[in-house]
């Protein structure tokens, strides 16, 4: 017998909290939740079946690992939209590309090490693509990241993040291939972890306690990832709202206690388009977060702001980093320029 609706949604939340890093983990998450370890990976199984349970793995921290990454808006003609998505989606590290209800209708996220340069790489991929221009949105602050989602809300249940403080960390070779196999699927086994290792070729003690050491830092979670369309969380809105300076960071703090509010961050602007702080809002449908959104902007006296719902998504993956596939397509298109 399966687990009940409570049970399914107690371990959906788990894991997208937090799947511990040891040899074991089942076992552990199956102990927390007054569960078998079997019952635990059962399910996660059934999940991954249904193609609700995307994956599990590391999210980690560009900026600690030497990486530059930001929000990009472009203005695309409608019948050329498509054509400029796939070349956008050739990057490797474009993980999100969609869409959206505006004149800046195409949006989507990349992080480069900073060697290669944001800049100089949205140059690249905007002569490829055919853009005459970018618009890059870099964070400057983080108040709220990472989704939650309730399997009986139907929403995002986010709590707010604490503020971390992390060092900067220069792997060694040996340490990038622990980190290439954290950033990468966990298998669905009853040893995950000493499978992983095999895979990627690794060491299951030195992976694990690599993961441990650098948890909250450079790893900034290791959780799980679902698809929130097959969970029934079919609303999904950024929102732009244009926050006077002095009252960026009291606003950005107020949104981020929501819990509905999976994202929140504070944003460069750019001339003409003078929105600054921006959330993503995830509930049952469009109206529950066009409401929620209607409501946040009475309850901070914000009265600016852009709705901009995903209508078509091109990309969503995980950000992976130190990929070889990257180093090629920047070496492409340094012949390119050079040629």
């Amino acid at each position: 017998m399966g687990l009940t609706p409570t049970e399914q949604n107690a371990l959906a939340r788990a894991v997208q909290d937090s799947v511990p890093l040891s040899p074991r983990p089942w076992d552990e998450i199956g102990h927390t939740l007054g569960l078998h370890s079997r019952e635990v990976l059962d399910q996660l199984c059934t999940w991954k079946e249904e193609r609700k349970l995307r994956e599990i793995s590391a999210v980690l921290e560009g900026s600690l690992l030497g990486y530059e990454g930001a929000l990009c808006a472009a203005s695309v003609p409608e019948e050329d939209l498509h054509r400029v998505a796939a070349v956008v989606n050739e990057h490797p590290t474009v993980t999100h590309n969609y869409r959206r209800d505006h004149a800046y209708n195409l949006w989507f996220t990349i992080a480069v090490p900073r060697a290669m340069g944001l800049a100089r790489t949205l140059d690249y991929l905007g002569a490829r693509a055919g853009l005459s221009q970018i618009h890059i949105l870099r964070r400057t602050r983080t108040f709220k990241i990472g989704v939650s989602f309730d399997l009986v809300a139907r929403s995002s249940q986010t709590e707010t993040m604490s503020p971390r403080t992390a060092s900067s960390l220069h792997p060694t070779p040996a340490e990038v291939a622990i980190i290439r196999a954290l950033q990468t699927a966990l298998p669905l086994t009853e040893r995950p972890f000493l499978d992983l290792a095999s895979v990627t070729g690794t060491d299951e003690e030195q992976l694990l306690a690599f993961g441990r050491q650098h948890l909250g830092g450079a790893i900034r979670r290791y959780v799980a990832t679902f698809r929130h369309r097959e969970l029934g969380v079919h609303g999904n809105v950024l929102v732009a709202w244009n926050v006077p300076e002095a009252r960026v960071e009291e606003t950005g703090l107020s949104f981020a206690a929501v819990p509905e509010v999976s994202h929140c961050y504070a944003r460069e602007s750019f001339p003409g388009f003078p929105y600054s702080l921006y959330t993503m809002i995830h509930g049952p449908d469009e109206a529950s977060c066009r409401g929620l959104a209607a409501d946040l902007s009475s309850r901070v006296g914000i009265r600016d702001y852009l709705l901009l719902p995903s209508r078509h998504e091109f990309k969503k993956c995980r950000l992976r980093y130190f990929l070889p596939e990257l180093d090629q397509w920047w070496a492409t298109c340094e012949r390119e320029a050079a040629a």
